[in-house]
């Protein structure tokens, strides 16, 4: 019996502990204050095809950035979400026959593709054709970032704030350079 035991235990090699020493979830961060900073996109992560109000199909980019602010040398590093921004588009009719086009919402996502150095071009229509943007288009590009604090009550019922980023505005600063294929570790 002991041969099965061992057996079953050498099957879960990925020993889990915790340690109350090595705890950082209580850990004090510089408060990060509304207001505006300046930013890099440090990560991009995207929800496709959501149907928005049971109306609309929207694909939702949701961006990291990581402050990298002079005037507060205490924040440089700290990384902010953004609130979703929403792409969205005209639903294929025979997929989707009950949504709508709702190219008239699509404002914020323009302007974040702008934040974010594309050039957006008028058609003979005047509309803007958006782009589809991918985590390579952006990340390390700098930005302006307008926080606000995200206020919310955990599980235990105790009040909390976060910071969010609602606003990006292109930057006057340069992009940071994306490390080639030779200087990656891989």
């Amino acid at each position: 019996m002991s041969n099965i035991g061992q057996m079953i235990d050498s099957l879960d090699d990925n020993q889990a502990y915790y340690n109350p020493d090595s705890d950082t979830s209580g850990e004090k961060k510089a408060v990060v204050n509304e207001g505006t900073y300046e930013a890099v996109v440090s990560k991009m992560s995207i929800k496709r095809d959501i149907v928005v109000k049971n109306k609309y199909l929207s694909d939702i980019f949701e961006a990291h950035y990581t402050l990298e602010d002079d005037r507060y040398p205490e924040l440089k590093g700290r990384e902010v979400k953004s609130k979703g921004y929403f792409r969205f588009k005209n639903p294929n009719k025979d997929k989707y026959p009950n949504l709508e086009d709702n190219q008239g919402n699509n404002k914020g996502y323009m302007i974040f593709a702008e934040a974010c150095g594309f050039k957006m071009q008028k058609d003979d229509q005047g509309r803007y054709s958006l782009p589809m943007i991918t985590e390579g288009d952006i990340n390390g590009n700098s930005v302006t970032i307008k926080i606000v604090h995200d206020k919310w009550t955990d599980s235990s019922g105790e009040e909390r704030q976060t910071p969010l980023a609602i606003n990006v505005f292109k930057s006057d600063r340069p992009a940071k350079p994306q490390p080639s294929k030779e200087e990656l570790p891989f």
